[in-house]
């Protein structure tokens, strides 16, 4: 049996045209495309298995794909996160949507905000998240985020925003007090 890298189209073509030398380079073309083709299919099997990669995987693959914003201390679902999304980078890099895409890989939700919509310096922005983050984690996303802006615009603030439910207890006292004035003198008195 024959393996599909190794065949050449003049194989199954009538021997009076797999002799003409036309069809024989054509045949060689045909046959170098395929097993390009076939060494390619050889990487699907690395991008389909990123979520369950270990960490060295992903700290290779980042190395080799030049991931921008990669760091290798970060956790396993960070990275993974940043490797999916390495093409869509390089394609928006310098852009909000970049440092977007950053902050929502990071910490999982996230909203950029130029100057302009909230009355800032101009070229700044700030990031706007309910991340639970660690100091630690804040100054290493603070790393990233400075290889992905672009040059011109600066970092205004980070706004953590947090939820908790709490009970409250109001309560709600009346009080009238009455003073009755005789006389026509000046009242002089707090009320």
């Amino acid at each position: 049996m024959t393996r599909l890298q190794d065949s050449q189209i003049t194989q199954i073509l009538p021997e009076y045209l797999s002799e003409k030398a036309s069809v024989q380079a054509l045949s060689f073309a045909l046959n170098r495309a395929v097993r390009k083709l076939i060494g390619y299919c050889g990487n699907i099997g690395v991008f389909s298995a990123i979520d369950v990669a270990a960490d060295s995987v992903l700290d290779m693959l980042a190395l080799e794909l030049n991931v921008p914003y990669y760091d290798d201390s970060l956790k396993t679902e960070t990275k993974r996160e940043m490797v999916k999304n390495m093409f869509n980078w390089h394609m928006t890099a310098g852009t909000p949507a970049a440092v977007e895409d950053l902050v929502s890989s990071v910490f999982g939700q996230g909203e950029i905000h130029e100057w302009f919509e909230y009355g800032g310096e101009p070229y700044t922005f700030r990031i706007i998240t309910n991340a639970d983050a660690a100091i630690e984690s804040i100054k290493e996303f603070e790393k990233l985020i400075e290889r992905v802006k672009n040059i011109r615009s600066h970092i205004d603030e980070v706004i953590f925003i947090r939820e908790q439910q709490a009970r409250m207890y109001v309560s709600v006292v009346n009080i009238a007090r009455m003073r009755t004035r005789v006389g026509w003198e000046a009242w002089h008195g707090d009320i």
